[in-house]
């Protein structure tokens, strides 16, 4: 990086450290589902003490229906600190850190120059919902999605690196136990290790190389029907079902279900279409700012997206449009769009480690051909949107109420 992105770099960073310090230790650990599902395991349990929202309840039994690697994770922080003064926020940036380094090398990797690093990794770092996460890192659903995009990077990283099967199929394990969808991924790293010269010629030793990637999820998606079974009486009950959901969620669930093509519209539109909406909620509508809490579309969230069509279609690019096609078309389904989001739609996050991949080819094209500055203004666009909704919406709205009162 050069002088100016080093200069940026520290002042951003600042900036996440001083949103991420409001929210550390300003609830306690337990508020979290997989700090309290890490103290169950440590005693031995499945189910864990009383939870109101967001838990499941079968016979008269709490349960977090989420996978399990997250509260895996946790476990040694719970065991040394204990559940209340565990920090899951604490280990959201720390783990946002260890990303950034893992995505830079991966940048690296695709032949990228250092100064032109520097706009992909603030990109994927700053310009997506990865912020959101580590922000509301004291949330069950964005802490596992700090996790899953963790093991993902750390598995494409070694994909198009040392390309050890074993090794990425265990970081997709751990990705896919804290994030189901990103499964989907397999398809990428399958490519990517079988196009990997390190892993040797012969189809032998490729086919080899991907028994050893296939392994590892065989194991974790065992385990973790295993732990469907001895909590909701079948392999494939995730315990979605008995979630203690209420309004509109309970109401669409009653009406059509988990999953249904009624929701397709909604969530199509909000995944790409809806804008950054604010709302003016104070009586006579002058302050009282508030964010729609079914997030912005990626188009309007990320446009710096759209440099991804650039990037030459190669075997490895088109396999991961297809995994990002496949992911996007699944949680079209879904009951909820991610609700409640600020910024960007979080379930993108599930395929965001590997559009990084075009995302940073298209770039490095479009710098060489001249078009960097649009690029860069798109994105540094997508960074200041997400300090608006995650950093200054307090001071913003100071400054609306004041302002009327000043003529």
């Amino acid at each position: 990086m050069n002088r100016k992105q080093i200069v940026w770099s520290t002042l951003l960073g600042l900036l996440i450290l001083f949103g991420a310090w409001g929210q550390m230790a300003s609830h306690p650990g337990t508020d979290n589902l997989y700090v309290r599902q890490a103290d169950a395991f440590l005693h031995g349990q499945l189910a864990i003490d009383d939870y109101g929202w967001d838990a499941s309840v079968l016979n008269g039994k709490i349960y977090v229906a989420f996978p399990p690697a997250p509260a895996l994770l946790l476990m040694p922080v719970v065991a040394v600190l204990g559940p209340a003064a565990t920090d899951t926020v604490a280990v959201s940036l720390l783990l946002f850190i260890l990303t950034l380094f893992v995505v830079w090398r991966i940048l690296a990797q695709l032949d990228l120059p250092p100064d032109l690093r520097f706009w992909p990794l603030l990109a994927f770092g700053l310009g997506t919902p990865l912020w959101h996460a580590l922000q509301w890192g004291d949330g069950v659903w964005f802490f596992a999605h700090t996790v899953a995009v963790f093991f993902l990077v750390l598995a494409i990283r070694e994909a198009l690196g040392q390309g050890r099967g074993w090794v990425a199929g265990i970081f997709l394990a751990g990705a896919m136990l804290s994030r189901q969808f990103t499964l989907v991924t397999a398809l990428f790293l399958v490519v990517a290790l079988w196009e990997n010269p390190r892993r040797g010629d012969r189809p032998r030793d490729r086919w080899r190389n991907l028994a050893g990637f296939a392994l590892p999820l065989l194991l974790a998606g065992a385990g973790y029907l295993w732990f469907n079974a001895a909590r909701f009486g079948s392999p494939l009950d995730t315990g979605y079902n008995y979630l203690r959901v209420n309004d509109f969620l309970l109401l669409r669930f009653k009406d059509y279900g988990l999953f249904s093509p009624a929701y397709v519209l909604f969530n199509l539109t909000y995944l790409l279409f809806q804008g950054f909406h604010l709302s003016f909620d104070a009586p006579n509508q002058l302050s009282g700012l508030a964010l729609d809490p079914f997030g912005s579309g990626l188009l309007a969230a990320s446009p710096f997206v759209l440099a991804a069509f650039f990037a030459r279609r190669d075997r490895l690019v088109w396999t991961a449009w297809t995994v990002v096609a496949l992911t996007l078309l699944a949680t079209l389904f879904y009951y909820n769009n991610g609700w409640v989001q600020l910024n960007g739609q979080r379930f993108t996050l599930d395929f965001w480690p590997v559009l990084l991949v075009p995302l940073a080819l298209g770039l490095k094209r479009q710098f060489a051909a001249g078009q960097g500055r649009l690029w860069q203004g798109l994105i540094v666009y997508a960074v200041l949107l997400n300090a608006i909704a995650l950093a200054l919406m307090d001071p913003i709205n100071d400054l609306f109420r004041a302002w009327p009162t000043w003529f």
